[in-house]
């Protein structure tokens, strides 16, 4: 399972999940509780009142309520009205209490007497998945095959020619809500040759945390080694290499082999799941389906398949135009 820790606040008032999802509501301050911090864990990535994944908080079974705004609540002649700026917000319960998380950070309170709240059950993506979008070509030992349409068992073939077996193949369909939390599951957009001649030969969508292969003479200099794997997000330039907002549904494609593998998505360098990093953090069935998870760590426990830059490095990278 994927975990995160992340911080919530406590909500104490007396209104029940239903009224909460019912309409807008207005949350006096004092119904909250102090801020504090757990551990989230999760075994496909998605909260959702028709999830059927495993979500624990500090421990704690899960039972999602719903996402969507939180507004500052200002006293205006005895009536408190929303103003300031909102924020994403979500809702869920563990252990009897309800708490609020706020992804991109809490609203202002500086003046507030209360935060108005507007959430639905909406679900929500709580760990950014590591994909290729559907129709991605996937060089295999029987040339280039469309994402969907492998199996496992099939054969791909990594930039150096080596055949790897897929253990699985996942999917997850997406549908992207209008709103800045979501920002996140918006695929980015690699156009052709972005990467040099043919790599890719064609426009191709990746999600954002997904890492490519940074090749440079200056990647030797400032990281002792010429090629490097980069998330591609931290390559955007907004033109070559951007975040695609025009996009309101897509269907995500995870490959996973036997060990980590640079692959050629569309020709261009671009790596599969870690298996060992899998094992590790103890996929669940609802996840990962019918593969041996010890098998995994015991054969895919190495390293990564090239060195693997941080947020900043890669963006030391897309600065000096290096792709």
């Amino acid at each position: 399972m994927a975990s995160s820790d992340i911080t919530v606040t406590p909500y104490d008032g007396a209104l029940l999940t239903t009224q909460l999802l019912a309409s807008q509501q207005t949350i006096v301050l004092g119904d909250f509780g102090s801020e504090t911090s757990g551990t989230l864990i999760d075994d496909d990535g998605l909260l959702g009142s028709t999830d059927d994944g495993t979500a624990l908080f500090n421990g704690d079974p899960v039972t999602y309520i719903g996402s969507g705004t939180a507004t500052p609540g200002v006293d205006v002649g005895g009536v408190t009205v929303p103003l300031g700026t909102s924020v994403d917000v979500v809702a869920f319960e563990a252990a009897g209490q309800i708490y609020f998380h706020y992804p991109a950070g809490g609203p202002n309170l500086l003046s507030a007497v209360a935060v108005v709240v507007d959430i639905d059950t909406s679900p929500y993506q709580v760990f950014t998945p590591l994909c290729f979008a559907q129709g991605t070509h996937i060089l295999t030992s029987f040339g280039d095959r469309r994402i969907e349409t492998l199996r496992r068992g099939d054969m791909a073939k990594d930039i150096d020619g080596k055949l790897h077996e897929i253990k699985w193949i996942g999917r997850l369909d997406l549908r992207i809500p209008n709103r800045p939390a979501y920002r996140k599951w918006r695929p980015v957009r690699v156009a052709a040759h972005a990467f040099g001649r043919n790599h890719p030969y064609r426009d191709t969508w990746l999600s954002q945390q997904h890492r490519v292969l940074v090749k440079s003479a200056l990647n030797e200099l400032y990281f002792g080694d010429n090629s490097c794997l980069a998330p591609v997000v931290r390559l955007a330039d907004g033109d070559r290499i951007s975040i695609d907002t025009s996009v309101e549904t897509i269907t995500y494609y995870h490959v996973l082999c036997e060990r980590h593998a640079v692959l050629r998505a569309n020709g261009m360098a671009a790596e599969s799941l870690h298996p060992g990093q899998v094992a590790r953090e103890g996929a669940g069935r609802a996840a990962f389906g019918e593969f041996d998870l010890a098998e995994m760590k015991d054969k895919g426990d190495g390293p990564p398949a090239a060195p693997v830059l941080r947020g900043f490095e890669a963006r030391l990278m897309a600065s000096q135009g290096i792709r």
